[in-house]
């Protein structure tokens, strides 16, 4: 068993015998990015994330625009990026994605970075696209929790939270950190553990931004959260196995999304309901995103199911990009509708 250095009085706390062996060192940076800075054949760093947004808005500048939502612990930005057909001549339906909650993950960054360009890329020549977000803006926020995912890069490659200074440890789960069911079953108040729901809702910067972003747009109608691992397309609710009022209509779209993401490779998603599916789990955004707007609002787990865990080879992100592309396709025709 692995565990972070803030997870061992937990551990203890299990009553498991246990020895300490080694500490990781802190990762390689050029096993990971040979400093191309191509984001389909390695992982990039925060702000190498952000350039390559950057270029897409400076190609684009009609079409893509940013707004900073709110600064990390660390001071570091929180951006949002729009994607939008300009002449549309009423406020859309607007959908947000949400990458990087979890620092470790870092397929999750990289996926929703080719959902935002391939997009951007497709509606300039396909009629389909360019009606997509015509009738839906996209909004994305590339990292939510930067500065817990440079710290990956920097110091602990499989640290999971944000990096709060709880006194004695670091770090609040920013996904257990939303108010629908905050508290509940699959979170912690240990500030040591690594599912720490914080001290209060909305108690962390990186949430609230997302929080306070989501206020401003007027027909917010869609959310999805990436995470790895496991290859799953989870629905609310999260915090309980109580079925929601729209079950039906999650089910459904679920089956879509399931059967768009296995097509291209034959990799093997399973959809469902968070808790009766994977785990019960407090205080989610997809929760909170469906029990304060009613959006469609899906949490899904990329490549793969265990093999690599968290470090998901770089010649796998550009499958797992491509898979994931055909269904956010069918989750976008959904909420256009």
């Amino acid at each position: 068993m692995i565990v972070g250095p803030d997870d061992v009085k937990e551990l203890r706390s299990l009553g498991l015998p246990a020895f300490f062996v080694s500490a990781l060192q802190a990762p390689d940076q050029r096993t990971y990015s040979q400093g191309s800075g191509d984001y389909r054949s390695e992982y990039l760093r925060f702000e190498q994330i952000i350039q390559k947004y950057e270029e897409w808005r400076q190609a684009s500048p009609t079409w893509v625009t940013r707004q900073q939502a709110g600064a990390s612990w660390e001071g570091r930005p929180v951006w949002v990026y729009r994607l939008r057909e300009p002449t549309t001549p009423i406020p859309p339906k607007s959908v947000v994605l949400q990458a990087g909650i979890h620092a470790r993950e870092w397929i999750s960054p990289a996926v929703v970075m080719h959902l935002f360009n391939h997009l951007r890329e497709l509606a300039q020549t396909s009629i389909l696209h360019r009606w997509l977000i015509n009738e839906v803006e996209v909004c994305v926020f590339p990292v939510q929790n930067p500065d817990g995912y440079e710290y990956t890069w920097t110091s602990n490659r499989f640290w999971r939270k944000n990096r709060r200074n709880n006194g004695s440890s670091y770090g609040v789960d920013l996904n257990r950190n939303y108010s629908k069911g905050w508290g509940g079953a699959g979170s912690s108040g240990n500030p040591s553990s690594s599912t720490y729901r914080g001290p209060a809702p909305f108690s962390e910067p990186e949430t609230q931004a997302v929080r306070d972003f989501v206020a401003t747009l007027p027909n917010f109608v869609g959310f999805i959260d990436y995470h790895s691992y496991g290859q799953y397309i989870l629905w609310p609710w999260g915090y309980t196995t109580n079925p929601p009022p729209d079950r039906v209509e999650f089910d459904r779209i679920g089956r879509a999304m399931e059967q768009a993401v296995e097509d291209p490779f034959g990799m093997d998603y399973r959809q469902g309901q968070t808790s009766t599916t994977l785990y019960i789990a407090s205080g989610v955004s997809n929760d909170w995103a469906y029990d304060v707007y009613g959006a469609l609002a899906f949490a899904i787990e990329l490549r793969d199911r265990g093999t690599y865990g968290f470090e998901l080879p770089p010649e796998q992100i550009r499958p797992t990009q491509d898979e994931n592309f055909l269904a956010f396709e069918v989750f976008l025709l959904e909420v256009a509708r």
